[in-house]
């Protein structure tokens, strides 16, 4: 197996090899299903009848299967695409994941500063002060440790 194609060549193979199978298995089930009215054969002796039901059941089976791993596969590859290749060998990853951080820390900065304004704002309107509460304060954390001992 030649290791050096892409995964997503992989994927489209198996995705088209899946769907293959889902139309092959329905266009089967469609056959059996009508093997009574074939030409002038008279196919609806109990036998045939009985052969048709088995052979019916495998097909659903394998239908079901076959429609579960295609979804499973959809699955997947969205979470490729959301996510990306989910790889431990990546030698930027930890300097990726750091610049995320350091990223969305001053994102929650910036909003949190807007937000901060806005509520001393209207604090002040209304003739009253605002202060943000941190988790580093301790009058917040003795209020909270006295609210869970009640």
């Amino acid at each position: 197996m030649d290791r050096s194609q892409p995964q997503s060549s992989n994927l489209m193979d198996t995705h088209n090899r899946l769907v293959a199978d889902i139309l092959t298995r329905y266009r089967t089930l469609m056959m059996l299903a009508t093997v009574q009215a074939e030409g002038e054969r008279n196919n609806a002796t109990p036998e045939a009848m009985s052969v048709a039901g088995i052979s019916m059941k495998m097909e659903f089976d394998g239908l079901y299967s076959s429609i579960k791993d295609l979804l499973a596969l959809s699955r997947r590859i969205k979470e490729l695409w959301v996510f990306g290749p989910l790889s431990k060998a990546d030698p930027d990853r930890v300097a990726k994941e750091a610049q995320i951080e350091r990223d969305v820390a001053s994102v929650a900065e910036l909003i949190n500063g807007l937000e901060g304004a806005d509520m001393r704002a209207l604090a002040e309107q209304h003739g009253g002060t605002w202060e943000r509460l941190t988790k580093d304060d301790p009058q917040a954390a003795g209020g909270a440790a006295a609210g869970t001992a009640q």
